[in-house]
């Protein structure tokens, strides 16, 4: 049963829900933060500007008595609780002097902490927040700055306001900012619900179209999507996977059928041969005969299994890896000297009309492997005392021979594996691989192969560079 929680869907979507939601909480505690600073600063302002109203008022006339009912009026202040605190250093017993209606019987508290911190800085106004349950539901902020010093007493001025840090316009703020950062997340999670589950579709479709593949399906491969690089990015390499499974495929079952059509023949002459053997003792004579036919078969045998293996266990990738520098006219003679017994028995001139110098990237041996198939090939269905002609050029490599040549209508057939007309079979033994591996050793080195060829007149081959 799946789970939602190991749905990559799910946890994209959580973790863009907890980033958002930590992004948005942050930003609206930056906002609410912001609008209440600027309201204690304003608190402040309007603290500052009253207390050095009345202290002016002060030192102007130290003589008058201080109204403090005045100021509340002046600057339309609702609530303002002010008082004139005349505090004795020797006893430590602060007195209230004058204090403003709202105030009314009670006052404002004022610790020696507080004093001494203003003694420090006597200039400067000391604010503070403090909770009177019996002045207002909220707290007060209180500024106190120092008056002037009589004899054993010290006169200190206290203006406080009610703070609120939830105004009306503050709370109005909250409520909007919690409305629309929640509307917005909810917009924001839904098109990103959108986005991935488009991209996700598209990691279905490979996913489905992997799973509706089978290996018998050659060259199957799924198309891109052509929505995001990253997603065509991995259905190529998929694509390049599947390409090299699929050949791997084809080559195993390519072995299996190469080696049940090619080694069965071979195998039947020899269980015939060995089971004629058996059935009565025979001379020595025909035990020979016997055996001839059976290392003739296991010649066949040899070959056949050799050159299916070559074609069916070496991937292109895997062999050019290897390839390198090879000057191919050293390739050449090689593969004309190995040859060149082959020639005796038949008297057949190789000549080599033209050999100029020539190098490419690729592997030595199995180019080797080629050129000497090609010529095996002159020499075997070339008549008695024949030329093949051999020449190298900056352009191709051309063999061609005095044989019997090949039938028009066969000649696109001739690099098929265990192709063979009737007319070879019955001048010369072979497993109609030769060529096939000529094939594929061309197509390995991206150069390409053309076969011309007359009845009785003979065949031409070039290798184009």
């Amino acid at each position: 049963m799946k789970t939602p929680f190991k749905s990559l869907r799910f946890r994209l979507l959580a973790a863009l829900f907890v980033i958002l939601s930590a992004l948005f909480y942050s930003f609206g505690y930056l906002v609410i933060y912001t609008l209440e600073t600027s309201y204690q600063k304003s608190i402040e302002a309007t603290l500052f500007t009253v207390l050095k109203d009345i202290k002016h008022d002060f030192e102007e006339d130290p003589n008058k008595e201080i109204t403090l009912n005045e100021v509340k009026e002046e600057f339309a202040i609702p609530l303002l609780y002010a008082q004139v605190v005349a505090y004795d250093s020797m006893s430590n017993a602060p007195q209230i002097l004058s204090r403003s209606s709202d105030l009314k019987e009670l006052r404002l508290k004022i610790e020696p902490a507080l004093i001494q911190e203003i003694l420090e800085q006597p200039r400067e106004i000391a604010f503070s927040l403090a909770f009177e349950p019996n002045l207002s539901p909220h707290k007060i902020y209180i500024g106190t700055m120092f008056l002037a010093q009589n004899e054993y007493q010290m006169l200190f001025l206290q203006c406080a306001i009610p703070y609120d840090n939830l105004t009306p316009q503050i709370q109005e703020m909250i409520t909007t900012l919690s409305i629309g950062l929640c509307a917005l997340l909810l917009i924001v999670l839904g098109l990103a619900y959108m986005l991935i589950s488009k991209s996700l579709s598209n990691v279905q479709h490979v996913t489905n179209a992997a799973k509706a593949m089978r290996g018998e399906m050659a060259h199957s491969i799924i198309p891109k999507s052509h929505t995001a690089y990253e997603i065509d990015d991995l259905i190529e390499t998929f694509n390049t996977l599947l390409s090299e499974l699929q050949h791997a495929y084809a080559q195993v079952k390519q072995f299996g059928q190469n080696a049940s059509h090619e080694l069965k023949t071979p195998l039947t002459i020899i269980k015939g041969e060995v089971e004629v053997g058996l059935r009565k003792e025979r001379t020595i004579h025909e035990y020979e005969q016997i055996l001839e036919k059976v290392a003739k078969e296991v010649g066949v045998l040899h070959e056949v299994i050799e050159k299916i293996l070559f074609l069916s266990s070496n991937t292109k990738n895997d062999l050019k890896k290897h390839f390198h520098e090879v000057y191919l006219d050293e390739v050449l003679l090689e593969a004309i000297e190995e040859k060149r017994p082959l020639c005796e028995p038949k008297g057949i001139h190789l000549i080599v009309e033209t050999l100029q110098a020539q190098n490419l990237r690729g592997n030595a041996t199995l180019l080797k492997i080629a050129i000497a198939n090609l010529i095996d090939n002159a020499i075997k269905y070339s008549p008695q005392n024949a030329t093949i002609h051999i020449s190298l050029n900056a352009h191709e490599l051309s063999v061609r021979d005095e044989g019997m040549g090949i039938k028009q209508e066969a000649i696109e057939h001739v690099f098929e594996q265990f192709y063979r007309t009737q007319e070879s079979k019955e001048i010369a033994s072979g497993s109609g691989l030769g060529l096939a591996i000529v094939k594929n050793i061309i197509d390995l080195h991206d150069l390409s192969i053309t076969l011309e060829s007359e009845e009785q007149k003979g065949t031409h081959v070039k290798i184009l560079f």
